[in-house]
């Protein structure tokens, strides 16, 4: 009674899992057409269309009011036809996808995989013929497959699925070697989720012999394989979903940050700006995150490369506070009628960056807005060195 429940939940549980992972496929099928829209055809992103077209139309069929259309429609045991084919043509489209080209080219595979492919297409519509027209559309146990016919047509879909879920994780492995990152955490999910669904497809086939044979009784072996495949095909989506996953939070992340790191520009900004306004660019309404922030250190350093000659050179290698307070006093004695005289006529660049990329070009430029704001200490001529307040 217990394990009746049990498998009564694991039936549960694939149906939740598959109507996520069509919903999931589907996703993603309409992701890659705009990717191929973007970027063009080519062998790689078709088989990979190829691949999440079947295997999102492979879990639509598997839904009970759509296999019972196909059968009623066509033929009894259509429904698992097309299911183990579509499974069939996206795994043979994913070893295409992730092949790892060494001495074999991709296009080469691709033409290896189609007669492997094409037998175990025939070899399911020619076993299913034989299988008597009752038990076409059964569930696999251990009384079905007494059945010679439904036999070998279980045999032949997971001996491939084997085959070509093997081929994958041998092809990720060779990229995971070479990965860093979150594209290494990505492929490791992948090479799990896909030996989790090789090993469910090779306890299938022990199920199906030793039940066959009447070597030993086990069905608790259907549970299992159920189970596994749940558990690889969760393991896998996460492995496809993990980049546009990863990316998105850290796009969500870098936008806070730079919100928060423009707001702290705002003071030097204002202050350059104000005396140079004319490195202001016209405003062309709503900006992104990253983009606002370039924009404004952009005008910030434009600003001060202006400002550059009314600073002596000390301004060059004095503290952050100290820098602040001379760059105070030179844009007010720009606006002064002896700005002149307090111009020492070399023209540089001020406040070099941390380094490489946005942010750290940034991050001088955000250390010398905040110190001014802090309170003056000490009075620090335009072109001189720091003295004493009185």
């Amino acid at each position: 009674m217990t394990f009746t429940a049990f498998s009564q939940n694991i039936d549960v549980g694939v149906g939740v899992v598959n109507a996520i992972a069509a919903t999931v496929f589907a996703f993603a099928f309409c992701w890659r057409l705009d990717q191929i829209r973007r970027a063009g055809w080519g062998l790689q992103p078709l088989a990979m269309m190829v691949a999440v077209a079947s295997l999102t139309l492979a879990f639509v069929v598997v839904d009970e009011s759509v296999s019972v259309a196909l059968d009623d429609n066509g033929f009894p045991g259509l429904s698992r036809v097309a299911f183990y084919a579509l499974l069939a043509i996206g795994v043979a489209a994913l070893v295409v996808v992730f092949f790892f080209p060494d001495r074999v080219s991709r296009e080469r595979r691709a033409g290896w995989e189609a007669l492997p492919l094409v037998a175990s297409l025939v070899g399911l519509q020619v076993t299913m013929l034989v299988i008597p027209v009752e038990i076409r559309t059964a569930t696999i146990s251990e009384w079905t497959v007494q059945n010679w016919g439904f036999a070998l047509f279980i045999l032949i879909a997971s001996v491939y699925l084997t085959y070509g879920f093997a081929a994958c994780v041998n092809s990720v492995r060779k990229y995971y070697a070479t990965a860093d990152g979150y594209l290494r955490v990505s492929l490791g999910l992948l090479i799990g989720g896909l030996g989790l669904l090789a090993l469910s497809a090779v306890g299938q086939i022990v199920f199906v012999i030793v039940s066959a044979t009447d070597v030993v009784r086990s069905p608790w072996l259907v549970t299992t394989n159920r189970v596994v495949a749940i558990l690889g095909i969760v393991v896998f989506l996460a492995g496809i979903s993990y980049p546009m996953v990863y990316a998105r939070v850290q796009t969500f992340l870098a936008n806070r940050r730079r919100r928060r790191l423009d707001i702290e520009l705002l003071p030097l900004w204002r202050l350059v700006t104000d005396a140079v306004p004319e490195v202001v660019l016209p405003d062309p309404g709503t900006l992104s995150p990253t983009t606002r922030l370039h924009r404004r250190v952009v005008e910030t350093r434009d600003a001060l490369t202006q400002i550059s000659p009314h600073l002596s050179v000390a301004f060059d290698y004095a503290e952050v506070g100290v820098q602040a307070r001379m760059l105070r006093a030179a844009v007010d004695g720009m606006t002064s009628s002896a700005a002149a005289e307090k111009t020492s006529g070399a023209v540089r660049d001020l406040v070099p960056a941390d380094g490489e990329g946005l942010e750290a070009d940034a991050a001088p430029l955000i250390r010398l807005s905040t110190a001014l704001g802090l309170p003056e200490a000490t009075h620090v001529p335009a072109g001189g060195h720091p003295e004493p307040a009185a």
